[in-house]
């Protein structure tokens, strides 16, 4: 089958957003994530402009959890595990479109992630609690107060601690910039219903250059 450039990077897109509902499920229900796979999504957050849509996640292979992840949705029986991350996923892409007529919301973003760089160079790097702590607060004083709210399930001693919350709104917010993404390169909802094997092929052949 064939597909265009287009297609290709906005499933990469699809594939971080996937990625970010992953990891915010995992945080949730064991209190564990790889911060490997956490990494590129927080650092795509500084990345204005980048010469392809894999340059902003550092090279694809830096999604290859999102790229599972997204297989796993287009091909087979979906556990309820799964679904959960579905329904953060889709409701990521849904507030991006909020998002973008809400030029207030949006201002905030950019005016907390223009001081970002600062607080990396003094903490050391972006996975850094403080760092972290400091997009969480970016996060809710924006995107939750848009909706469709994002309730996050899990177990409540790993929800209810502050670390974990922290990043749990930190990775939604790296969500956020995949779904953008994925709008810039002309990612539709319906696509996602009447294009699935074109993106599962799509994703089987990133999946297969790893």
């Amino acid at each position: 089958m064939t597909y265009t450039q287009q297609e290709r990077d906005r499933t990469v897109a699809l594939a971080a957003v996937m990625q970010a509902s992953h990891l915010v499920h995992n945080i949730a229900t064991t209190g564990m994530a790889d911060e490997a796979a956490i990494t590129p999504l927080l650092e795509s957050l500084l990345i204005t402009e980048a010469e392809s849509t894999d340059a902003v996640y550092g090279g694809i292979s830096n999604l290859k959890t999102g790229l599972a992840q997204l297989n796993i949705q287009l091909v087979k029986t979906k556990t309820k595990h799964e679904l959960t991350q579905i329904q953060y996923a889709v409701n990521l892409l849904r507030l991006e479109r909020k998002l973008a007529k809400n030029a207030a919301v949006m201002a905030i973003i950019n005016r907390e992630i223009e001081q970002l760089p600062q607080h990396i160079d003094y903490f050391g790097e972006i996975t850094n609690p403080q760092v972290i702590a400091k997009l969480a607060e970016a996060y809710k004083q924006s995107i939750s107060n848009l909706t469709p709210f994002i309730k996050v399930y899990g177990e409540a001693r790993f929800l209810e601690n502050t670390q974990h919350a922290n990043l749990v709104r930190a990775l939604l917010l790296a969500g956020i910039r995949a779904a953008i993404l994925w709008h810039q390169k002309g990612g539709r909802y319906w696509q996602l219903l009447f294009q699935a094997t074109k993106i599962e092929t799509i994703t089987s052949e990133l999946q297969a250059s790893l």
